[in-house]
């Protein structure tokens, strides 16, 4: 490094040598060591401001090349951030405010009188222009610090699980939402290995890490943790010192139950019309076999022939019972709505069980909530909680479940609107295979000849009508829970 390398260096442009002299002597005078540049053009100073560190520039008014106006706008244009002071011909006021709007941070006049001034201009400029410049690093300091804070607020503030991971699989970033899934503080997880948190981050053998990095292409998957489904996506993060790959975790179990349940509504929509189409076909053969069975039964004097056309007719009318079934699932009655009470209704359907719940000694609980009316056809309703009942009771029956138990309990969500009626049993439950399958047509795990696998179906068919929802919670074991939801009478 040179002698002039360590001092600060000003730059003289003038087409008039002129008092070179007379400016290098002020300067010598000053206490404060300056090393000086003299060139003649606009051009060979940009030439050196190009090339040097320059602290502060000197330009005349006039140069062979251009006019010192021209030189503040390119100097602007270039973004040159050294102060530039004009040396004017005159003391005109009109140049000295031209210049000081085109952006020079002084302007003088060029005479034998301001020669010696110039240390002093120069030091006030460059004092002026050190404070400018620590004023806008303050202010930009200021201001990456704000966003910074606000970067990490809206970080941790999402959800959603984030975590960035380097080449070497350790941890970057980690937001709080993963940081208190896991019980730690985020800056206690940076630096881990994501192999040490493999419950939840894949561990290397079996991640795409270095494939995300080397292709740059984003990949994404679902997997499973406990009971819940993540959908994991994984994006390229290039740094300056390496590269890394940001993950995302959302929670997507709601997703695709609502999911898995919409297209369950079509499922049973799309059958509803096909089970109308042949129940009506079926019903007109059907009335004929009925009809004529009878007229038979009441001809002939054959006991054995008598016993068979019973048995014509038994299976008929079976088959008679299916079609009706057949056509309430597929919801060609038209419901007659009046404003009910739930808990009345659940009465009603407990005291016409009674006899049998207390036979097969199964306990009843009523957990109720002080509920609105709600706008409902009751005779629909009574078939939905008497379905759901009798399922509890031979579930628990044929179980042999000692102290068997079903609780009612009805609640009012305010902010919904809407009455939520829940029917919980301590049956075995239903096998978690199956329990996607309970409300569709002829699901059923009755032995045969006990059941036609129509109950829930028209359970859920006549909710969906009702502008309401039901499900179902199931573990093995502990027993089953059905939800019913149905809206209030909107006023």
């Amino acid at each position: 490094m040179s002698a002039t390398d360590t001092v600060a260096k000003i730059l003289f442009i003038d087409g008039s040598p002129f008092g070179h002299d007379l400016i290098k002597m002020s300067f010598s005078r000053h206490p404060t060591d300056y090393h000086l540049e003299f060139v003649s053009t606009a051009k060979e100073g940009f030439e050196v401001i190009k090339r040097e560190q320059v602290k502060c520039i000197f330009v005349s008014q006039e140069l062979p090349d251009m006019d010192g106006f021209e030189f503040l706008k390119e100097v602007k244009m270039l973004k040159i951030q050294s102060p530039v002071i004009m040396m004017a011909i005159d003391e005109a006021k009109m140049v000295v405010a031209e210049a000081l709007e085109k952006g020079a941070e002084d302007c003088v006049t060029k005479s034998l009188k301001t020669f010696g001034a110039f240390p002093s201009i120069s030091e006030r400029s460059l004092f002026r222009y050190r404070h400018k410049l620590s004023s806008e690093r303050t202010k930009r300091d200021k201001f990456i610090i704000q966003r910074q804070k606000q970067w990490r607020a809206i970080f941790d503030a999402i959800t959603d699980f984030i975590f960035v991971i380097d080449d070497d699989y350790r941890l970057r970033r980690v937001n709080s939402a993963l940081a208190k899934v896991l019980g730690m503080h985020p800056k206690e997880l940076v630096g881990k290995r994501c192999s040490d948190l493999d419950n939840i981050i894949d561990v290397p053998d079996e991640c795409c890490l270095k494939d995300v990095i080397k292709d740059g292409t984003p990949y994404i998957y679902e997997k499973n943790i406990g009971n819940d489904t993540y959908q994991i996506s994984i994006f390229p993060l290039y740094d300056d010192d390496k590269p890394m790959t940001i993950h995302v975790m959302k929670n997507i179990t709601e997703m695709k139950r609502l999911k898995e349940q919409l297209y369950h509504s079509y499922k049973l929509a799309s059958l509803g019309l096909l089970v109308s189409g042949v129940a009506h076909e079926i019903n007109n053969p059907l009335t004929g076999i009925i009809a004529y069975t009878e007229l038979l039964g009441m001809s002939v004097v054959d006991e054995e022939t008598g016993k068979k056309l019973k048995k014509i007719m038994y299976s008929a009318e079976r088959c008679k019972k299916i079609v009706e079934n057949l056509l309430t699932f597929s919801r060609q009655k038209n419901p007659s709505k009046s404003l009910e009470s739930m808990n009345d209704i659940i009465d009603r359907i407990v005291d016409f069980r009674g006899y049998w719940l207390g036979v097969n000694n199964i306990e009843i609980e009523k957990d109720y909530d002080e509920i609105s009316t709600v706008l409902v056809d009751s005779q629909q309703i009574q078939q939905v909680i008497l379905n759901i009942l009798l399922n509890a009771e031979q579930a628990i029956v044929d179980s042999n479940v000692d102290n068997g138990r079903i609780k009612f309990t009805t609640r009012y969500d305010r902010d919904n609107r809407k009455i939520i009626i829940k029917i919980s049993d301590n049956g075995p439950g239903i096998p978690q295979n199956i329990i996607s399958s309970i409300f569709d047509p002829f699901f059923t795990t009755k032995p045969a000849g006990t059941g036609t696998g129509l109950g829930l179906s028209i359970s859920h068919g006549i909710i969906v009508e009702h502008e309401g929802n039901i499900m179902v919670e199931s573990s093995e074991g502990k027993g089953t829970t059905f939800f019913i939801e149905i809206p209030l009478v909107k006023k």
